[in-house]
């Protein structure tokens, strides 16, 4: 029998392929060997036994730094594939052997729902996979009488019901994603490191409608500092399509932080310094004190993991 072939069937370990995944994200042994909360010898053994059983090196190293070489380039994007069909798999157990079911009905602001949506159900894959979800976006004067007549079993929003339904909804800060001031790389204002208030006069904006909050609290930041919207302005919710006509015309334009970064890492939008342009910063979740939905207590799970997870992405 061919050695590779040998060593494919018998030697090859999980273990070896999980090294060369997370050689790839971390990039050095040492940090490697942090994560897993083990020796540089001990990864450097186990590399040692891989590159033994393959008769091949799988790292070379270019002065300071190591590098795949092509064997272990091809080793390590077929290690990525079984992972994510082992992860795969896991889900599909879980389906087979969970017995949480029923439905779980969402609502969210536009300025949330893109932020908590794909983390939320990811989280509710892992924990609950017979579980039906569906997301619905609306102001929030349209979301809290859907919660209160049972129609949604969570709001997620930046602005509590009206004070008369205060009481009848359990709720709880979930997250810290301020309101930004963004524009696109190509703005007049993009490159500057100081802004002041006096430097947007004149400059259209993309603006939520006129009745919500994210509206409102620009605005009364305007009036503080003596400034109207000039005509030209457009009135848009769609943070995708904001983000199209940011990149082809000079708006300015509000956006959740979550999303601001992610546009600013794809090099599309940049956030502006502001002085006090940090606008209902606090997410929060509301549900009804009284639902008898079993899916309940898991949801609530679900969203206290996809709250930390988008924390952590806010903080990198």
């Amino acid at each position: 029998m061919d050695p590779i072939e040998r060593f494919f069937q018998a030697g090859l370990k999980l273990s070896h392929l999980r090294l060369l995944t997370m050689f790839d994200s971390l990039g050095q042994i040492r940090l490697v060997a942090e994560k897993l909360n083990v020796t540089q010898p001990a990864i450097s053994k186990q590399l040692a036994e891989l590159e033994a059983g393959l008769g091949v090196p799988v790292l070379t190293r270019a002065g300071n730094r190591l590098f795949f070489t092509p064997v272990g380039e091809a080793l390590m994007k077929r290690a990525r594939e079984v992972f994510h069909q082992l992860e795969q798999a896991r889900f599909e157990v879980d389906a087979l052997t969970s017995g949480i079911s029923g439905k779980i009905s969402v609502g969210a602001v536009a300025t949330v729902m893109p932020v908590f949506a794909p983390e939320l159900v990811v989280e509710l894959k892992k924990h609950a996979p017979h579980v039906n979800v569906s997301f619905y976006e609306a102001t929030s004067d349209r979301l809290f009488p859907m919660l209160a007549a049972g129609a949604l079993d969570f709001v997620l929003s930046r602005t509590g019901p009206p004070r008369a339904d205060t009481a009848a909804f359990a709720s709880h800060a979930v997250l810290n994603d301020p309101i930004v001031v963004v524009c696109g790389r190509e703005h007049p204002l993009a490159g500057r490191r100081t802004i002041g208030a006096s430097d947007l006069a004149g400059l259209p904006w993309i603006l939520p409608p006129r009745e919500a909050p994210t509206f409102l609290s620009l605005q009364a930041w305007m009036h503080e500092h003596e400034l109207e919207f000039p005509d030209g302005c457009v009135q848009s919710i769609s943070l995708q399509a904001n983000e199209a006509m940011i990149a082809s015309y000079p708006f300015l334009a509000l956006m959740p932080l979550a999303v601001a970064r992610q546009g600013v890492h794809r090099e599309k939008l940049v956030i502006l310094p502001l002085e006090g342009t940090r606008f209902l910063e606090t997410v929060q979740l509301f549900y009804n004190h009284s639902s008898a939905n079993p899916v309940l207590p898991v949801a609530l799970t679900c969203i206290e993991l996809a709250e930390k997870r988008i924390s952590s992405l806010l903080l990198a």
